[in-house]
């Protein structure tokens, strides 16, 4: 359906309405990227969380044995002991859900909403601003 041309009758009216609209859509664009990099930076986060948290188990089971077999007491056991409690401590923390303050459910489904939005206005202000670009020759003045 094409928009309401019609209704601007100047080339002035055209100009403001082709500026509101690229203004429009230079926010729409930029809106746009600014989700883009949260997602890739969330995506990120939850790599590095779960590539650390593997490397954490990794170290706590090659250390339980280790540990597990040596005289306790003795200065070498004392040192892998505390590096075991380390790396079980942060298998601990890795495996707690994320803290509160970061993304709930409800921010999450607010930011799909804004995708959406983005992908629908966009190629609306683009069809716009073809439409009035083509009008404004048409009229005189």
């Amino acid at each position: 359906m094409p928009f309401p041309v019609e209704l601007l009758t100047t080339w002035a009216e055209c100009d403001a309405a082709l500026t509101a609209l690229n203004r429009e859509l230079r926010e729409f664009t930029l809106n746009d990227q600014v989700l883009d990099l949260r997602a890739d930076k969330s995506a990120e986060r939850v790599s590095d969380r779960a590539a650390a948290l593997q490397l954490a188990k990794d170290e706590v089971t090659r250390l339980t044995p280790q540990v597990a077999a040596m005289t306790a007491g003795t200065r070498e056991h004392r040192f892998l002991d505390r590096l075991l409690i380390q790396a079980t401590r942060r298998v601990q923390d890795l495996s707690l859900p994320p803290a509160p303050g970061t993304q709930t459910k409800v921010d999450v489904f607010l930011q799909a909403v804004d995708v959406r939005q983005v992908a629908v206005q966009v190629p609306e202000l683009e069809q716009a601003i073809v439409e009035v670009t083509a009008h404004r020759p048409t009229l005189t003045a």
